[in-house]
């Protein structure tokens, strides 16, 4: 991610039928007025802490690309 570039995560719920995490993340930049929304999902167990769960969900976000702003 460049310089200046920041990041949300927003609505995130746990789907216990497939057992995975589903948000949106955000991704801000200079010069875009609105953010870059990517919904993602990722499997993972329900008691990941939240620090681990906010950095797999922000790198499958840059992994689908959206990150290289």
């Amino acid at each position: 991610m460049h310089h200046g570039t920041a990041t949300r995560i927003v609505r995130v719920i746990y789907n216990a039928a497939q057992r995975r995490f589903e948000a949106v993340v955000e991704f801000f930049a200079p010069g875009i007025a609105q953010p870059l929304r990517v919904p993602v999902r990722v499997e993972a167990d329900q008691r990941i802490s939240h620090r681990q769960l906010a950095r797999v969900l922000t790198r499958e976000a840059q992994r689908r690309g959206i990150g290289g702003l």
